[in-house]
């Protein structure tokens, strides 16, 4: 069997025939011999024919050179605004990631610094799952942090964490410019700003120390500095002892052989990188090796030996058994005590330490270490490659490149000018102007490739061309030729060509490639929703995709902070996970912040006739208050009226903008039909536009009508505009909601007190947000089993349920025209557990319904809205006296959502029935146990 050759793609794929002008020269030649070999047999230098392929084959290898210059001298820009650096991704911005394991967040608590204080008040950390157990009463599933009920199983809630640190030295020193309080609240404060999903800090420890003495006769060269020596020495043992974590500059990096996304893996550091297999050696030691101890002194210039070492314990804590090894308690820090000794001589001569000195020497040891962390501060972006500007996009036509012969240059026609001649002049200058005008399409593509495929790009167009300049007598060849607009010139020549949307689609499909991303199954999706207008809204979605691409990669696993106290961090704000960010893109939702999305723009009317027959109208308002579209009938149910709703806004977005904005150039007159809109005037000369369902039948199902009517056509032409944008691009009832289990769960052991994670006494050193003894006490206090979440079933018999460890309830709300549609949901659905991390668990909830302008009682999703913004403000406030209540309720309106379905009609598959499937209930396919009409 032959080899398969087409394995992979070749890098290199250019053949260099664009530079070659012989080969160019040839293969011209055979095209013409092909096409007219009966008619034309002289191939000399001297043909005109041969001339002209000529002069076209230097042109094409003057464009071949320029597209193989270097390919940062192409993207190289005089604008600045266009030049290099803005068409890529930063290193910085697209590599490093929030924290996602131990490790991560053991580099974003050491980086920390306090502003006019101390540069580097945490010297080490370590993050340790906390055990917290909860207990279930197996015959009514609620929990209890003590054993309840006859029956009693228990599990441990997983996703909290202890962080235990290891302050520097003089963190408490009065020039030190803070204290351990201060530190612990900058940890919290960056540890909620890069919280994962479902995790959470439970409390801050310092490390416990274990004394050790070493005791020590060193002997040294006769040249070293003895207090050098000492200082060394004692900051060798220390960090054999207690390891430091030392920041490094992205060259020392480099340096050290790490690839660069080794480098910036993880969270992006203010003070340098740190070496991730350095940290991972950073452990708390579990014993001291007085081997180890001897090889780090060993180590130190000036040191020729040790005549005597020793090794011992301080406290007691553990029995020394072994003269060589010390076992360190487990969760605790070795450190130096006053018994160790050390004592140094050069030969037979005793050495006197001078105890200043080497305090003197320690202060520039530390300097110097400041230094380099200041170093490695700077820098720490990748630079990019610096090309030449060059005026690639330049042209320079090829009529100037005849021999004078021709009569077609600058120059003219030589010698006696006939009619004749100046005829077969203008006729090879009008016939080669066709050639000039490709070639400069094609050098005005090669400058424009820098915008085009710029993540950062702004352009609609996707054809370009310039202006012919430098041509004697132009005028009398063309007209209407514009010379000074570039743009607009491109638009008289190449408009009805460049289909800019599909071709903007396919150069964002590349840009998204880069990332491993891809829209096409949301865009196969969104055809059977949205028809023909599709490729407009989905160009949209992927433009605000790409241009959050930074956040949406980077916070993908990211918690919201719920530390954030200002009422624009809790409702009405972006301040939510990342998670709901990146799959709220995904999906084309046009604004995930979180709102009430039970407040819909559109209002469904019910009323009630002078029989008492129920009847349904609806109105879409826009962001201001204003009526966009309103029904034109009543309708017998609900149901059927939001059908012509969706029906109203699908036939609206119909309207393809360029040919609205054709159509739109020509008289406005009654009933004219653009698309799927008809142009109204009344008696009084107003103008206003209705929507139909069908161009053919015209079919009206919506108008639209100003409180101020249109008085003139051109406003009329702008109503138009307004209204087919804002449905295609700002009209939603799209949301997204995510509640994290684990923040509901209860955090202290007393509702009095009840803080929340983050709001506790820490080591009795401090409290953080407010003194829990100035808050008044519930005056009504919740019982623990009305604040958890319920548990188990079916009495524990197989096992115990844990609601609260990595599980979210994502709520959407069912009624929205997309979220309406089984496939979109199925779609919707797998997108969300994709982009859920895998080892979290979703509930994933439909619900809903519109809030009419005339409805008192709330539907399931404005209680829940209520519920959960009240939550968030007392979590965030830690509001003691209410949080326990805040989650009752918010608990109780997560029990209350349904999933909502529009409604069907069982299909009998033996009968013979051919009708469309949409809207059917298939038995043993579809789910019937949660349908709410």
């Amino acid at each position: 069997m032959s080899e398969n050759k087409h394995i992979s793609i070749s890098k290199n794929i250019e053949t260099g025939d664009q530079t070659d002008f012989h080969f160019l020269r040839r293969t011209g030649i055979e095209y013409i011999e092909k096409l007219g070999g009966k008619l034309w047999t002289d191939y000399n230098s001297h043909d005109p024919g041969i001339t002209t392929l000529e002069v076209l084959s230097y042109a094409i290898t003057d464009l071949g050179m320029r597209m193989n210059l270097d390919m940062e001298d192409i993207l190289t820009s005089k604008d600045a605004d266009k030049d290099i650096h803005t068409q890529f991704l930063k290193a910085t911005e697209i590599l490093p990631s929030r924290p996602l394991n131990e490790l991560d967040y053991r580099k974003l608590f050491i980086d920390i610094h306090m502003e006019g204080g101390h540069q580097r008040p945490v010297r080490n950390c370590w993050l340790v799952p906390k055990t917290e157990t909860l207990y279930v009463d197996c015959k009514t599933g609620k929990l209890d942090f003590k054993p309840v009920g006859d029956k009693t199983q228990s599990f441990n809630v997983k996703g909290l964490y202890d962080l235990y640190v290891d302050y520097a030295e003089d963190i408490d020193a009065e020039d030190s410019g803070c204290d351990k309080s201060n530190v612990n609240i900058k940890i919290l404060d960056r540890y909620h700003a890069n919280r994962s999903l479902c995790e959470d800090l439970a409390e801050i420890k310092e490390v416990e120390t274990q004394k050790v003495a070493v005791c020590a006769r060193i002997g040294l060269v006769n040249k070293a500095d003895e207090e050098l020596v000492h200082a060394k020495v004692i900051r060798a043992v220390n960090n054999y002892l207690s390891p430091e974590v030392y920041f490094y500059s992205l060259k020392q990096m480099l340096e050290k052989g790490l690839t660069t996304d080794q480098i910036f893996d993880g969270p992006l550091l203010d003070n340098g990188f740190i070496d991730t297999e350095e940290l991972r050696n950073s452990q708390l030691r579990t014993e001291v090796r007085l081997s180890d101890i001897i090889s780090e002194i060993m180590k130190i210039d000036g040191v020729k030996e040790i005549h005597d070492i020793s090794i011992a314990g301080c406290d007691n804590v553990i029995r020394q058994t072994n003269d060589w090894v010390i076992c360190i308690e487990k969760g605790r820090k070795p450190e130096l005590c006053e018994l160790s000794s050390f004592s140094y001589s050069k030969g037979a001569l005793p050495l006197n330490i001078n105890d200043k000195k080497v305090k003197d020497y320690l202060e520039t040891l530390k300097r110097e270490e400041e230094i380099l962390r200041e170093d490695a501060k700077q820098n720490k972006e990748l630079s990019l490659p610096q090309g030449t500007s060059y005026d690639i996009g330049n042209y320079a036509t090829i009529l100037n490149e005849f021999p004078d012969t021709y009569g077609v240059g600058v120059s003219g026609i030589i010698g006696h000018q006939t009619p004749d001649r100046e005829a077969l002049a203008k006729q090879l200058k009008a016939y080669l102007l066709f050639f000039d005008q490709i070639l400069a399409s094609y050098f005005k593509h090669l400058e424009k490739v820098k915008e085009v495929l710029s993540v950062n790009g702004h352009l609609k167009r996707t054809f370009f061309t310039q202006a012919l300049k430098n041509i004697k007598g132009f005028d009398e060849l063309v007209s209407d030729y514009n010379t000074e607009n570039d743009d607009q010139l491109t638009d008289s020549l190449y408009e009805e060509l460049d289909n800019s949307v599909e071709r903007r689609n396919e150069v964002l499909d590349h840009l998204i490639s880069r990332f491993a991303e891809t829209f096409s199954d949301y865009t196969f999706v969104m055809k059977s929703l949205y028809g023909k207008s599709t490729d407009e809204i989905v160009l949209s979605n992927k433009e605000n995709f790409l241009k959050e691409y930074i956040s949406l990669s980077k916070d993908r696993g990211l918690g919201y902070n719920y530390t954030l106290i200002g009422d624009s961090d809790i409702w009405n704000t972006t301040n939510i996970s990342g998670v709901q960010k990146r799959i709220a893109r995904l999906l084309g939702i046009k604004n995930y912040t979180q709102r009430n999305l039970s407040q819909s723009p559109v209002s469904i009317i019910e009323t009630v006739d002078g029989n008492g027959k129920k009847n349904y109208t609806w109105k879409i308002k826009d962001k201001d208050g204003n009526i966009v579209l309103s029904s034109v009938n009543t309708y017998t149910t609900e149901h059927i009226a939001i059908k012509n709703l969706n029906e109203a806004i699908y036939q609206t977005i119909q309207i393809d903008q360029e040919d609205l904005d054709n159509a739109l150039k020509g008289p406005i007159e009654h009933n004219r039909l653009i698309g799927n809109i008809i142009i109204r005037i009344s008696l009084g000369g107003n103008y206003y536009f209705e929507i139909v369902d069908d161009p053919e039948k015209k079919n009206v199902i919506a108008t639209h009508k100003k409180t101020n009517p249109y008085t003139k056509p051109e406003d009329l032409i702008e109503g138009i505009k307004i209204t087919v944008n804002y449905f295609k691009y700002d009209f939603t009832e799209e949301g997204i909601f995510l509640v994290e289990h684990l923040l509901l769960k209860p955090t202290t052991k007393d509702y009095k007190q009840m803080g929340g994670i983050g709001c506790m006494s820490i080591g009795g050193t401090f409290k953080v947000m407010y003194d829990i003894e100035e808050r008044a006490p519930s005056e009504d206090p919740i019982k623990y089993s009305e604040a958890f979440m319920s548990s188990c079933e079916e009495d524990c018999e197989t096992d115990v349920f844990d609601p609260y460890s990595y599980r979210v309830s994502v709520v959407l709300p069912g009624f929205a025209y997309r979220f309406q549609d089984p496939d979109f949901r199925r779609y919707a659905e797998t997108v969300i557990r994709q982009e859920i991390p895998a080892h979290i668990l979703a509930k994933i909830c439909w619900v809903g319904d519109r809030l009419s302008e005339k409805q008192t009682a709330q539907g399931d999703l404005a209680e829940f809205e209520a519920a959960f913004k009240k939550y968030l403000s007392d979590k965030s406030r830690n509001n003691i006296v209410n949080l326990g209540n805040s989650i009752t309720d918010l608990l109780t309106a997560l029990a209350h959502l349904n999933n909502i379905y529009r409604p069907g009609r069982l299909l009998d598959c033996a009968a013979d029935d051919n009708d469309d499937l949409d809207g059917k209930i298939i038995l043993g396919q579809s789910n019937l146990s949660k349908i709410k009409k």
